[in-house]
């Protein structure tokens, strides 16, 4: 596991490296505007290509990305099926859960979601991307982090919206949601709902 931490703290190193400038003002019109960004972009245009090259450095490796993240997902996932011994469901995901799926009904809540339901729905998005729709009790829980959030009433979060399809793997976003972007948070939160 610490492996595929390292793996991708990796990659999202090469975006860390490659922060861009970002321009800040008032303009009382569009000219003054278009004549400040002109000269902002003159001045920062080494650190804007910067930006720009890791960005595209980074987009080459975002399928590597999401195979460590699907992978930690999976490992997961698996212990707790394995050794979690709860039984209990929430009430408003009562209708939608199956048997299989009440051992993950576990931990804090992430959006209204239970972790381990959390991490149930994004394993099974991982692992089933080319069946281009989750069954339940994943898409709602898909459903929930795209609307349960404080962005606002009506705002899906992209993150986790699968309204258009399973087009692409969330399992980065995922673990980035839960806070898995290294061993200790990991290792305290399994330790956490199982009990250990």
């Amino acid at each position: 596991m610490q492996h595929l931490f390292a793996g991708i703290d990796a990659y999202l190193q090469i975006l860390r490296e490659g922060r861009r400038p970002v321009l800040v003002g008032s303009y009382t019109n569009d000219a003054q505007r278009d004549d400040a960004l002109e000269k902002w972009m003159k001045q920062n245009e080494k650190e804007i290509q910067k930006g720009l090259d890791a960005e595209r450095a980074f987009l080459s490796e975002k399928y590597a990305l999401a195979a460590l993240c699907g992978s930690l997902l999976q490992i997961a996932a698996m212990a707790i099926r394995l050794y979690s011994k709860n039984g209990n469901v929430l009430p408003e995901l009562s209708g939608v859960m199956k048997q299989a799926a009440i051992p993950y009904c576990i931990g804090r809540l992430v959006r209204g979601v239970p972790l381990g339901l959390v991490i149930y729905a994004g394993r099974n998005q991982y692992n089933h991307i080319e069946d281009n729709q989750l069954r339940e009790p994943s898409s709602t829980v898909f459903e929930w982090l795209a609307t349960k959030h404080d962005y606002g009433q009506g705002i899906r979060d992209p993150a986790f919206d699968l309204s258009a399809g399973l087009v692409w793997n969330y399992a980065s976003n995922v673990t980035s949601l839960v806070g898995w972007r290294d061993y200790e948070s990991y290792e305290k939160d399994m330790r956490s709902l199982l009990g250990i």
